[in-house]
């Protein structure tokens, strides 16, 4: 795989994401969504982010994208990002219809250690990340183009994400197509949650999720209700069968034993890389795992490997496809 350990610090915290995702702090994004489409009193446009207010004079069209999730959601919007962080893992763990990378963009380093000089040699008039991924470089940053910092595990997790990316896409001229494209999410979640009705799995039970290894030892994201990604399967009628305490991303990583505590009736969906599967591989003999009701029972359930967790709409529409393919609705 295309370096698993370096996709794993993802999300956060950092992403630990601790993945894939990671660890985040607080300083929510917060619009007025009665002034989503006010210019700033400038004549130009004001956008909300975990820093406060950030003034653009115009929209933005050359932008460089430091995170997964921002990455996705400019495709989302029609706009290519000129630079990105990470890409090469992105397109292992991002294949969300829309959200593939074009060729011609440019590889910026990674999202923990971004390079400046490459990042200024694209002359962007924007930069755009979470706000914990900026500790370190926040002012670096700022002194080549204004800075989107965006916080995405405020609680709710699923409006928030839906709040920044409207405010992303104010920031590229963008607010028609981003009506669209949460229109089409909203969609989705409800055909989802029809089809599931029609197939007898309304408020079927489910588990859910991301498998990797570190150095030959299993690692186990379980997503709880109030992650972004069990939010959005709840929204569509499921119940989440993981209570285990979450960390801010809304996950927690245990160890197989854990995995007892998961609801005897749930069906076990997961996520992992090809050629890095700890279900399929690792644990694949391991007694604690074979014994678990849902694999003895046969409702364990492989998501397509590129469906990130922590993304944006697309993500998001692309989850829910898979989810119900998974629950044969």
């Amino acid at each position: 795989m295309r370096n698993l350990a370096r996709a794993l610090r993802a999300s956060g915290a950092a992403v630990a994401m601790t993945l894939a995702v990671a660890g985040c702090g607080g300083g929510g994004t917060v619009a007025d969504p009665g002034a989503e489409d006010t210019p700033s009193a400038a004549g130009g446009i004001s956008v909300a982010t975990a820093k406060g207010p950030v003034e653009l004079s115009a929209p933005a069209t050359r932008v460089v994208s430091l995170e997964w999730s921002y990455t996705e959601e400019l495709l989302a919007l029609g706009v290519t990002p000129v630079g990105v962080a990470d890409g090469e893992a992105y397109e292992s763990w991002v294949s969300a219809p829309g959200a593939g990378l074009p060729e011609g963009v440019t590889e910026v380093g990674s999202r923990q250690e971004p390079s400046i000089e490459k990042i200024k040699a694209l002359d962007p008039d924007m930069i755009v990340s979470d706000v914990d991924r900026l500790t370190a470089n926040f002012d670096q940053l700022r002194d080549i183009a204004p800075v989107l910092a965006f916080q995405p595990t405020e609680k709710p997790r699923l409006e928030t994400m839906k709040t920044n990316f409207g405010e992303l896409a104010k920031a590229v001229g963008k607010r028609d197509e981003a009506d669209t494209v949460l229109a089409d999410l909203d969609a989705k979640v409800d055909s989802v949650r029809d089809a599931l009705a029609d197939a007898d799995k309304a408020g079927r039970t489910v588990a859910l999720s991301q498998g990797y290894t570190t150095e030959g030892t299993p690692g186990i994201r379980m997503l709880s209700k109030d992650s972004l990604a069990g939010a959005l399967l709840e929204s569509a009628g499921l119940t989440n069968g993981w209570s285990g305490k979450p960390d801010d991303w809304g996950m927690t990583t245990v160890g197989v034993e854990a995995l007892t505590q998961v609801d005897e009736d749930a069906t076990f969906l997961y996520v992992a890389q090809p050629g890095d599967d700890p279900f399929t591989g690792a644990l694949a003999d391991n007694p604690v795992w074979k014994d678990l009701p849902f694999v003895a029972e046969d409702r364990v359930r492989a998501l397509d490997p590129g469906t990130w967790l922590f993304g944006g709409p697309l993500s998001s529409m692309q989850l829910l496809d898979e989810t119900a393919k998974a629950l044969g609705a």
